[in-house]
């Protein structure tokens, strides 16, 4: 039964997605389909003159001459295809994901295995799953932003999202924010035979530090910090301009300027140094 009382799913600890392989993960095959189809058809005027010029012949016969030049131009052909490739499978997966959002839009809630949410969370996971890693590997400063934009992901200006997984849903990234290394951030968790699907809201100026999980319904207020390997419970909240640890989180302190922090490495000192002085006499 959909939307049952949260109330008896506070899980004892944090799994990750678990988002099974079901068969619409072939999706990606039909990407790999797409891109080569169009790189083929983008390319078969280029390919027929390179084979002119190797074998005197021409596959099929367009009218142009080639030209000695065209070898020269064939590493950047390339390099060129790479980027047609990956903006060929963003754009199609784009399309595939505005077609399954109208089918079933992302609601909050905790669904059992099987129902209409439960399937279309697995289906929007796989079908954004290969279009985000190209983006990440794409030379291409910010590019897994807009590709996390076009997903429906909410991310602001001068937003920092370093090697992590983020949910392609559900999820509001504030202004000036940024993300450390391996970080995951889960507007979903499968917990036995449900899913718990809930909005994550990252406020501005906030730092998600490096190995650290957010849980479904995480939200972090402004200039709030999650410490390094540190995980955050369902439905936390993370008061802002605080350094919060833990796991899961239960511990928070105030963030300091670099010069507060000075201070206290020399007060450290001097009791040191005052300790060493009183066991010499």
């Amino acid at each position: 039964m959909s939307n049952s009382d949260k109330s008896q799913y506070k899980i004892q600890y944090i799994s990750t997605s678990g988002v099974y392989k079901t068969p619409f993960t072939l999706v990606i095959i039909f990407q790999l389909f797409f891109g080569g189809i169009i790189l083929v058809v983008i390319n078969l005027w280029f390919i027929n003159q390179l084979y002119f010029l190797l074998t005197g012949d021409q596959i099929f016969t367009l009218g142009l001459t080639a030209e000695w030049y065209y070898w020269l131009l064939l590493p950047l052909n390339l390099y060129g295809n790479l980027f047609l490739f990956a903006f060929s499978i963003i754009l199609f997966s784009v399309i595939i994901n505005k077609i399954l959002n109208k089918v079933s839009p992302p609601r909050e809630g905790v669904f059992e295995r099987g129902t209409k949410e439960w399937k279309y969370t697995h289906r929007r996971f796989w079908n954004a799953y290969f279009p985000i890693w190209l983006a990440r590997a794409l030379p291409i400063p910010w590019s897994d932003i807009f590709v996390y934009r076009f997903f429906g992901v909410s991310i602001g200006k001068n937003v920092v999202a370093y090697e992590g997984y983020i949910d392609p849903e559900l999820i509001e990234i504030g202004d000036f924010t940024m993300t450390s290394l391996n970080i995951c951030i889960f507007s979903h968790l499968i917990y036995h035979d449900h899913i718990i699907i809930k909005k994550i809201r990252i406020g501005e100026a906030c730092v998600v530090g490096p190995q650290t999980i957010i849980s479904p319904g995480t939200v972090m207020r402004d200039g709030a910090v999650l410490g390094a390997n540190s995980y955050t419970w369902i439905g936390q909240e993370l008061e802002g301009n605080l350094i919060h640890v833990g796991t899961p989180v239960s511990t928070s302190f105030p963030v300091q300027s670099l010069e507060e922090s000075q201070e206290k490495v020399e007060r450290i000192k001097k009791k040191h140094i005052e300790n060493e002085k009183g066991d010499v006499k």
